[in-house]
């Protein structure tokens, strides 16, 4: 009987995993996906534009020294 508990046990843990990270993920958009993934460009105003020019997609590049003054 106690195997039946452990694996009932396991079995909420997963369910419970799986409707929290759906629920979190429902406000999720494309839209977050290409900013994330446009941040590593974003501290090098030269690759930025390169990556813009390449994409299509606007990167918010800025300076790290303008960045570190505001």
């Amino acid at each position: 009987m106690d195997d039946w508990l452990y694996a009932l046990y396991c079995l909420s843990g997963v369910l419970f995993f799986y409707l929290v990270t759906s629920a979190c993920l429902q406000r999720h958009t494309g839209e977050v996906d290409d900013q994330a993934s446009l941040i590593p460009f974003a501290d090098d105003p030269a690759v930025a534009r390169r990556v813009e020019a390449a994409t299509g997609k606007p990167v918010p590049a800025v300076a790290p020294d303008a960045a570190l003054k505001a």
